[in-house]
């Protein structure tokens, strides 16, 4: 094909980009042509947009082919170092060939694994002045002049497109700007909003426990052997509840109720034995001493066998886990395994984070949002506040709070969980939207 063919059919494709770009309907649209629509007047192997930011630092923006390019690539990482060592030797809107021995010793390994043999370099000037960017062209092959000056012709039709659409006025701008033409009383307006004082709140999870439950404990070290009821089962007072495994208590039982007779028959037959012998009138001392010890033995382990079964002290329901998380489980004495609970009394229990804590007194309000129930609420009066946060079994920091039904409040059943509604003191609504930024601040900051 003739050479001005080849000119023409160059000249009538630049036409039909640089309308492209007046026709583009966003910066990203533009920035999309100069690094894919680029090729079809310079052919390259990769194309590389890049932008200034308000600093004047060039990083990488856009790369051909590619809709992203993860910020923590080797290859952007690389990229964005090589820019940042070129970018200030370019003149606006001038092409430049890139070579190797250009970069840092450091950087030529990333040229050798990332970069074709030649590189051109055109900064997209402004018409006021300086760029707002580049391309980095990965070449085969060096480009010509008629190629280079068609690359150059482009780069100022895309240098200005960018800066028309980074300096239209975006829409919060435009706001700002109509805000500061209205009246002043408006501003007067905000600052009275602003000042609106409102009741402080914070959300909690929470659930319904008994009041004043008694607590059901292991009465001796041993093994849990059976259950005599089930999770929460209504027991009358006195019913038993659950029994650790005796086998070892009735055998020291039956051991000690033998010493005991045995020591009673010693004494018994000395006693006897004292009217005709006064040596066995001397021994009754010892032996009635024996006999008194062996007698406290057996009292007590006769008293161990008879607490080897737990009765309820009270009536209420036994709230504990499935049974078969006990049985054959050895206890500790104290160990928790039963809470007896009155059903007509019931509180609700509230873990507080500590990064939500508010101050509260007692008798702040409390409303409870049930999730059997997410429609209705309950309300509550706080009784009961814990001074020192501790680990809850969720893993967070939390204060422990406990809080009355409010007069009037049908009872609710015992562990039903929900969410919490605090509500502490009154202050203004701007401290309502800056508590938790200024929060994190002091955190962070220390200030």
């Amino acid at each position: 094909m003739p050479e001005s063919s080849i000119n023409l059919h160059s000249i009538g494709t630049l036409l039909q980009i640089e309308q492209d770009v007046r026709q583009a309907g966003s910066e990203n649209a533009v920035e999309f042509i100069a690094v894919n629509d680029s090729w079809r007047i310079l052919p390259y192997r990769q194309a590389v947009l890049w932008r200034l930011d308000d600093a004047g630092i060039a990083s990488l923006k856009l790369v051909s082919g590619l809709a992203e390019l993860p910020a923590d690539s080797p290859y952007r990482q690389w990229m964005n170092q090589a820019l940042r060592h070129v970018a200030p030797t370019l003149a606006p809107g001038k092409a430049r060939q890139l070579a190797r021995d250009a970069l840092p010793e450091a950087m030529r390994a990333g040229w050798d694994e990332w970069v074709a043999h030649s590189v051109l370099l055109v900064a997209l000037p402004t018409p006021v002045g300086g760029c707002v960017g580049g391309l980095w062209l990965s070449l085969e092959n060096a480009a010509g002049e008629a190629e280079t000056a068609l690359v150059e012709r482009l780069a100022g039709a895309y240098g200005q497109a960018l800066w028309a659409w980074r300096a239209r006025p975006s829409s919060w701008r435009s706001s700002v700007a109509k805000l500061k033409t209205r009246p002043k009383r408006l501003w007067l307006a905000a600052a009275l909003v602003a000042l609106i004082p409102m009741r402080l709140t914070v959300l909690a999870p929470a659930e319904i426990i008994g009041k004043d439950a008694k607590l059901i404990a292991a009465p001796q070290d041993g093994v849990v052997a059976r259950f005599f009821v089930k999770p929460n089962q209504m027991v009358a007072a006195g019913a038993p509840l659950f029994a650790l495994e005796d086998t070892s208590a009735r055998n020291r039982n039956e051991v000690a109720a033998k010493s005991r007779a045995v020591a009673a028959a010693e004494y018994l037959r000395a006693t006897q034995k004292s009217f005709n012998d006064g040596a066995s009138k001397a021994d009754l001392s010892s032996l009635n001493a024996r006999l008194e010890e062996k007698s406290a033995e057996a009292q007590y382990v006769q008293d161990m066998l008879d607490r080897i079964q737990v009765r309820a002290p009270a009536a209420g329901i036994a709230v504990f886990s499935d049974q078969n998380d006990w049985l054959g489980k050895p206890v500790q004495t104290g160990e928790r395994i039963i809470l007896l609970a009155d059903p007509a009394k019931v509180q609700i229990a509230i873990r507080l984070p500590v990064d939500d804590a508010l101050s509260l007194e007692p008798g702040a309000s409390v409303k409870l949002y049930l999730n059997v129930a997410p429609l209705g609420t309950v309300a509550g009066v706080l009784t009961q506040s814990s001074y020192e946060p501790t680990l809850s079994g969720e893993g967070v920091v939390a204060y422990h709070l406990k809080a009355d039904l409010a007069p009037g409040e049908p009872v609710q059943r015992i562990g039903l969980k929900g969410t919490a509604k605090l509500y502490g003191g009154w202050a203004p609504l701007i401290y309502h939207v800056l508590r938790k930024p200024l929060a994190v601040a002091r955190r962070t900051l220390g200030i």
